[in-house]
């Protein structure tokens, strides 16, 4: 890879910048029900959910656990039942390896460092504010209840950014499809899912951005 071709790098941040995944995955299923047989298949459907919006997670495991439509306001319901435990659980998750090295490093080459997430924009401030990454960052774009591709493709078109000239980091097929429907060149990150195996035209898949950074900038890794 040649990374002086690019001006903007573009995280997605659960299980990019902040291994959050496995919390989420609990706090969703919490949201459902308190029953743990359900709870641990929620867990274990959300976990391949990556790159997915909110909304889309919660209809398609109504659907495939629940297995009943919504009732009157429960799809809201879900939502702020997730909103809150989501929460909880992004300002407690760690950070994953070489995320705040990385940023920096990024910085020093004058490229602009972008977050781009799923989770409300208001949420999601808070959440890189706490985990002070908020100073290593230089945009922040959250989600909603719409697509990962229209959040980037609206991201593009908001800074007149070069699609050719971004590098998009995710760890979802979800978020591939999105780079992919961009025209945005993309990086996985998989820190032991399996799910890129079996994809094509892609950087990595990578461990981590500190393998990243190890690979592509020459960076120390930690021990």
């Amino acid at each position: 890879m040649d990374f002086s071709s690019f001006s903007v790098c573009i995280f997605d941040v659960n299980g990019v910048l902040i291994d959050s995944n496995v919390a989420n995955a609990h706090a969703m299923a919490q949201g459902f029900t308190d029953d743990p047989t359900v709870q641990q298949r929620i867990v274990d459907l959300y976990l391949k959910l990556t790159g997915i919006d909110r909304g889309n997670k919660i209809r398609i495991i109504q659907d495939q656990i629940i297995g009943i439509p919504f009732g009157e306001k429960e799809f809201e319901l879900r939502w702020e039942r997730f909103k809150t435990l989501g929460r909880r659980s992004m300002l407690k998750a760690p950070l994953t390896e070489g995320c705040n090295e990385v940023l920096a490093e990024i910085g020093k080459r004058k490229i602009t460092r972008v977050a781009l997430s799923n989770t409300p924009l208001a949420e999601l401030q808070e959440t890189l504010a706490t985990h002070r990454l908020d100073s290593l960052l230089d945009l922040i774009r959250g989600g909603g209840d719409w697509p990962k591709s229209e959040s980037l493709v609206r991201l593009l078109n908001e800074f007149h950014f070069v699609p050719a000239e971004c590098l998009f980091f995710g760890d979802g097929k979800g978020d591939l499809a999105a780079a992919r429907y961009a025209g945005v060149p993309f990086v996985a990150i998989d820190s032991g899912t399996g799910q890129f195996d079996t994809e094509e035209g892609f950087s990595g898949p990578y461990q981590s951005l500190a393998h990243w950074g190890q690979e592509e900038l020459d960076m120390q890794r930690s021990a």
